[in-house]
């Protein structure tokens, strides 16, 4: 006989949540950022209506928290997690009204969602993912009241959600297609496309991102000639390689277990939608797979998709995994029922252990092919460079450049002396720092991989000269972390040059 308290999960799902939520908290503050969070965090101290690799919402949300507290990690991600924390309250309301007869369903999505790794990691790494998510997630809830309620109101709240979406990341234009595929298929809803309001919800999206279509317009559309090239140019790489690398991202970002029943449900949710007609499962259905097929295209065409790119899926697709199961599984065997069990357990396992070696490491992997090596040694590489800047001291001060921007901004955070960097080989990706003219005659710490010949002759002409002032080379599980090691060279009296 099962525990009582599972017969009524808010008693056992909410405390869970609590639970793992403090451990979130301590997380933020105790991780030192990702190289990408400090490139996010840079363009906060720089505020701009838009940024050569994203949207700017994710840098809005830092400067806001920032403001509020301290330049510090935990400060640095505080808004990404109330935003997974509003993201759940929108996921429970989503399911409670497509599953109003089961009490049960939404409290059971929530501890699904967050025994995943896409929810567990987005809700202490700050990302453009992580305001996209949430704001994908209230145009679900609001397309759910549409095809629920028939009210038109709810087609202006799904507009804002559509333009707040695509001021946090691109990938929010798919909740177009989504939406509208599911009114030209189903015949209760297709009345809405001879109706003003879902093209009112498009021009309001449209209004809303208007601040980015503006920037890349100023900018000969900069930002969006490079997405479209970054996910489809073309990669010599074997299909089936890409492909199959693709599907094991997925199945570890909800973990393996979870991403087989994912797949199975929502076989047999189709099913379900075709045969008996319920409009929930097909809604759902068009709010996932679309975005899993669409990444998957692109990978067979252009470069493989990053596993967090289709991660907007996961949101119905749970739903919709879940729903179908709490259906069906009346008529399942025992131990069917056990496979579903033990993939949630599974996924309690991997976040354990995920969250274990953070701290502590017990995956036996190769250090320099450890994800996490990008979490240590920042802190030292500020101590560094900070000790640098005292050792040779300059009355018109320094700033920072670098061969990697997402390094560079790590340098940045970490120094307590030198607030400014710029990188020389991506000087596009730093439009938002406008007029660099004040750099001229500050000295620099240059971030270079190698000493060569080539390597030096790029900075040469720009300083007066060039001197080799230290080398940084941090440490992980005893090894060395060569994608993370620099030698730092002092260029004295900049000249200028860097556009």
């Amino acid at each position: 006989m099962p525990l009582k308290i599972l017969d009524k999960p808010g008693c056992w799902v909410l405390p869970f949540l609590m639970f793992l939520y403090a451990v979130r908290l301590f997380y933020a503050s105790y991780l030192q950022l990702l190289p990408d969070e400090a490139y996010y965090w840079y363009w906060s101290t720089n505020l701009d209506w838009s940024y050569f690799d994203h949207p700017p919402m994710t840098a809005y949300i830092m400067a806001i928290f920032t403001a509020l507290g301290t330049d510090s990690e935990f400060f640095v991600r505080l808004g990404g997690f109330f935003c997974s924390i509003v993201c759940l309250v929108l996921v429970y309301l989503t399911g409670k009204k497509l599953v109003p007869e089961n009490a049960r369903f939404p409290w059971e999505v929530l501890a699904i969602a967050n025994i995943t790794l896409l929810f567990s990691t987005g809700s202490i790494i700050q990302t453009p993912d992580t305001p996209m998510l949430l704001f994908w997630t209230a145009a679900l809830y609001f397309g759910v009241q549409i095809i629920t309620e028939k009210k038109a109101f709810w087609w202006y709240l799904w507009g804002v959600a559509l333009g707040l979406g695509l001021l946090s990341k691109y990938t929010a234009v798919l909740l177009v297609p989504c939406q509208f595929a599911y009114l030209l298929i189903s015949p209760s809803e297709r009345h809405w496309l001879a109706r003003k309001e879902p093209y009112l919800a498009l021009l309001i999206g449209a209004i809303i991102f208007s601040p980015v279509i503006f920037w890349n317009w100023q900018h000969e559309w900069v930002s969006f000639v490079y997405q479209s090239k970054h996910g489809f140019s073309p990669d010599r790489q074997r299909v089936g390689a890409k492909l199959l690398e693709y599907i094991g991202g997925q199945a570890l970002i909800i973990t393996p277990g979870i991403f087989a029943a994912f797949i199975f449900y929502s076989i047999k949710g189709f099913s379900l939608a075709v045969r008996e007609r319920i409009p929930g499962y097909m809604y759902l259905i068009l709010f996932s797979w679309p975005v899993l097929l669409f990444f998957a295209a692109s990978t067979v065409v252009g470069d493989r998709a990053e596993a967090n790119w289709p991660a907007p899926a996961y949101v119905a697709g749970l739903l919709l995994m879940w729903a179908v199961y709490c259906r069906t599984s009346e008529n399942r065997k025992k131990s069917s029922r056990r496979l579903v069990y033990a993939a949630l357990g599974l996924g309690v396992a991997i976040n354990a252990v995920v969250y274990v070696h953070l701290i502590r490491p017990v995956i036996p992997l190769p250090p320099n092919r450890d994800v996490t090596n990008q979490v240590h040694g920042w802190r030292d590489l500020g101590e560094q460079i900070d000790s640098l800047v005292e050792k040779h001291p300059h009355g018109d001060g320094y700033f920072l450049a670098a061969e990697r921007g997402t390094a560079l901004a790590e340098a940045v955070f970490y120094s307590k002396k030198i607030d400014i960097g710029i990188n020389f080989n991506h000087p596009e990706r730093y439009i938002f720092l406008g007029d660099t003219s004040y750099l001229m005659g500050k000295n620099a710490l240059i971030l270079v991989p190698t000493m060569d010949e080539w390597m030096l002759g790029k900075y040469e002409p720009h300083f007066e000269s060039l001197t080799l002032a230290g080398r940084h080379q941090p440490r992980y599980r005893g090894e060395i972390i060569k994608e993370f090691s620099f030698y730092i060279v002092l260029g004295q009296g900049y000249r200028g040059g860097w556009s």
